[in-house]
């Protein structure tokens, strides 16, 4: 008889919160009440151990990057205690110290996560350590396949959302509440890390571009990270403290994106992008630059409607330019928004990840069953379509 649940080993070794432990924290809830089992490994000083303590599930608590040889030993038991099937690395350093810590338990499967599209410095160690990589889009698959990691052990399942529930009128009067602006101000909300490759600079130029064209408007970006200081001194550069308000971290970020007139995602490198795809289901209209994961959001499989404005080069005044577009009440925009909500739905609800990893899960503990990479849109078609 075939395994119908799966004890699996949750592993991250990250100390903020971000798309990937977002990703992790409503699997990990999913497959637990699929009658799953689940043991939490994390840092103890991390955001996700403090949610995992205020549910009271089982964690086995782990200095995020730099584990000591009793802190893998303690890993170790407990995964043993558990029963361990399956230890599921969230990111490279969890693949790492997890993979050390089951050395020789060659009845635990070791699955990776590749949530981003930058390239892999050294595939030995993926090849080595793991039973198989999931990659979060094809982008990210292709990847993963040019940096030299083995074929076989790929395999793409897209990330998911649940769709916020949220009131539009609502979330809109509150945040002009706490802004201290009108509630007919444009407002633009982005969501991510402060860093480098989320090209926010590029945003705050757009920003001084739209200042000539809208003398009132307001941008909410909603992240914290270390070009935090860089982007307030270009920000006083400008003079745009008025018009820029950096919110830092935001437990609830789908609020300010169901309040804004857009969301805009200028970034420069991406694995697919859930806040995207969140700001797709909530109906708020998205900017965004078509690379890594996001071409497999903003437009339908197989076809080449747009599902938001797609940014060309990267020129601020462009960006500015298509900021003002996208406010402007046309049937292009109606059209848009309806046919991306539509797609998100369909194509990324958090439901239809849940059921590909626990089919995935299966099949990897179980060598009865057929493992094929549970993805519809093969790397092929994606290579096609784009």
């Amino acid at each position: 008889m075939q395994p119908t649940k799966v004890k699996l080993a949750l592993m991250s070794s990250q100390l903020s919160w971000g798309g990937g432990e977002q990703f992790l924290w409503s699997l990990g809830n999913g497959m637990l009440e699929r009658g799953h089992s689940v043991l939490w490994i994390c840092d103890q000083s991390s955001p996700l151990h403090e949610r995992i303590q205020q549910k009271g599930l089982d964690c086995c608590s782990l200095p995020g990057r730099t584990p000591k040889p009793r802190d893998l030993l303690a890993l170790r038991r407990m995964c043993t205690k558990q029963g361990t099937q399956l230890l599921h690395a969230n990111d490279s350093h969890a693949l790492t110290w997890g993979s050390l810590a089951m050395m020789g338990k060659l009845a635990v499967k070791r699955v990776g996560v590749k949530h981003t599209a930058f390239p892999i410095r050294s595939s030995v160690r993926y090849n080595w350590m793991l039973d198989a990589l999931v990659c979060v889009s094809n982008a990210v698959k292709e990847v993963c396949m040019d940096s030299g990691i083995s074929t076989k052990k790929l395999h793409v399942i897209h990330g998911g959302v649940q769709p916020p529930n949220l009131n539009r009128g609502l979330e809109r009067l509150w945040a002009c509440e706490t802004l201290g602006i009108q509630h007919d101000t444009p407002l633009f909300c982005a969501v991510g890390s402060l860093i480098p490759c989320k090209a926010y600079d590029r945003l705050i130029e757009a920003a001084y571009h739209l200042r000539w064209h809208m003398p009132d408007f307001c941008i909410v970006l909603c992240g914290e990270g270390k070009s935090r200081p860089d982007l307030e001194k270009q920000i006083r550069k400008y003079s745009l403290q008025k018009h820029v308000r950096l919110l830092g971290f935001q437990s609830e970020p789908e609020r300010w994106i169901c309040a804004a007139d857009a969301f805009v995602h200028p970034t420069q490198n991406e694995g697919l992008s859930l806040v995207t795809i969140q700001s797709q289901m909530i109906g708020t209209p998205v900017i965004a630059t078509e690379v890594g994961g996001l071409k497999e959001v903003l437009r339908t499989p197989h076809e080449t409607q747009p599902l938001g404005w797609i940014l060309q080069g990267s020129d601020p005044a462009n960006l500015a330019e298509t900021m003002i577009r996208s406010l402007q009440n046309t049937n292009e925009r109606h059209q848009m928004i309806s046919a991306a909500k539509k797609s998100a739905l369909e194509r990324f609800h958090l439901d239809r990840m849940i059921d590909k990893f626990e089919q995935f899960y299966l099949a990897m503990v179980d060598p009865l069953r057929n493992l094929s990479s549970p993805v519809e849109d093969s790397v092929k078609a994606y290579r096609l379509a784009s």
